[in-house]
């Protein structure tokens, strides 16, 4: 049934409904299960109604302004995204272009002119956009009509010593225009290159052609130029030695990074797992054990159990304790402290206790006392 926008609240969904008037919007065309398609909205003298039209293709897109006729099914009901209200479409619609909006006399002269933005259907803007398979002869119209005009400016310009141009005949106008008109396609055949063989332009060939890396070139100059340091991931037993691993009885096997020696930074440079790579990792497993037949290279685990022995209860052999005034380590320790005191201008021993909060007689302190301590000074920043 044929009506205005204003009669559309007697239709059911499933009628089949015939509106003409101007499109008010025009979203992008999209190709979907079904085909092309466009949702556009139509408008005439009582409203404004939203409708799905078929396309042939995406070339055959309408644009605001647009007079239009369209006849199609009545949709159900949905809810509006913008406005949320309860809206009807009419899908499925064949349609029929009664005329199209004039531009203005001074839209088009700003079009023409190349000053102005034109119509989304500008044929010229469409053709100028670069693509692979342009018109040939409408692109070639356009560059020699860039070349030429370029040309009557440049000879406008006043010869100096940084730029001079002769342009004294015919002969020397068209000659310069060519050889800005080969300087404009040289770049576009270099572009359509990329975009037909993908990779990257490295130059150009002797003929004038473009010399092309290919994805699969780079790929092999690249390993070419890592050869043997390309990367190889650590072997599973290597990963077992030093990340630890489990049995096929279930009992866990301690790896370096469980080891009570090995010290928290160490434990982040060996970094995951996945990305240690099996040089890495035999320069770690050779650093804690040693040089494999070195019987000299003992290894740091077995040095750092040597500088620090354990009694048969597993404690530390001569640790720093409360009170203990005759340690070697302690003294050292208790020497950076008050460096570190004097450094930081808290040699109050009220100042000290209250910024700080711990006792000012380092002497008293315990080693984990002074470590913390020692780290807290290193980073304090007076107020």
């Amino acid at each position: 049934m044929k009506m205005k926008v204003e009669e559309m609240p007697r239709a059911s969904e499933g009628d089949t409904i015939e509106l003409e008037g101007k499109v008010s919007h025009a979203q992008k065309p999209n190709e979907g299960q079904y085909g092309w398609s466009q949702f556009i909205g139509v408008k005439d003298d009582t409203g404004e109604q939203n409708c799905w039209i078929k396309l042939e293709g995406e070339e055959d897109k309408v644009t605001k302004g647009t007079s239009i006729a369209i006849k199609g099914k009545l949709g159900a009901e949905y809810k509006d995204n913008k406005t949320k209200e309860m809206v009807r479409s009419i899908n499925n619609c064949e349609f029929e272009v009664v005329g199209k909006m004039q531009e203005t006399a001074q839209s088009s002269a700003k079009s023409s002119s190349g000053n102005g933005s034109g119509t989304k259907d500008n044929y010229w803007e469409k053709k100028f956009k670069y693509e692979v398979g342009r018109d040939p002869i409408v692109q070639l119209v356009i560059v020699r009509q860039c070349a030429v005009k370029a040309v009557t400016e440049l000879a406008k310009v006043t010869p100096s010593k940084n730029f001079l141009i002769k342009v004294h005949t015919e002969k020397d106008f068209f000659e310069f225009a060519i050889k800005i008109e080969k300087h404009i396609f040289r770049d576009l055949v270099l572009k359509e290159s990329v975009l037909t063989f993908g990779g990257k332009i490295t130059g150009v060939e002797k003929n004038g052609t473009p010399k092309v890396e290919t994805k699969e070139e780079k790929i092999e100059k690249a390993e070419e130029i890592v050869g043997e340091t390309r990367f190889k991931p650590a072997s599973t037993k290597q990963k077992n030695i030093i990340f630890g691993y489990k049995d096929k009885a279930g009992n866990y096997h301690k790896g370096h990074i469980d080891s009570r020696y090995i010290e928290t930074d160490e434990i982040k440079k060996i970094g995951d797992p996945k990305k240690l790579s099996v040089e890495k990792a035999s320069e770690w497993i050779e650093f804690w054990w040693g040089e494999e037949g070195d019987p000299d290279d003992i290894g740091a685990r077995k040095q750092r159990e040597k500088d620090n022995p354990r009694d048969e209860n597993g404690k530390l052999v001569g640790a720093l304790v409360k009170g203990d005034k005759t340690s070697v380590a302690k003294d050292i320790l208790v020497d950076e402290i008050y460096a570190l005191r004097r450094e930081n201008r808290l040699n109050d021993d009220e100042k000290f206790t209250e910024v700080m909060g711990y006792n000012p007689k380092i002497e008293e302190l315990t080693e984990k006392e002074c470590l913390k301590l020692k780290d807290l000074l290193k980073n304090y920043v007076p107020f």
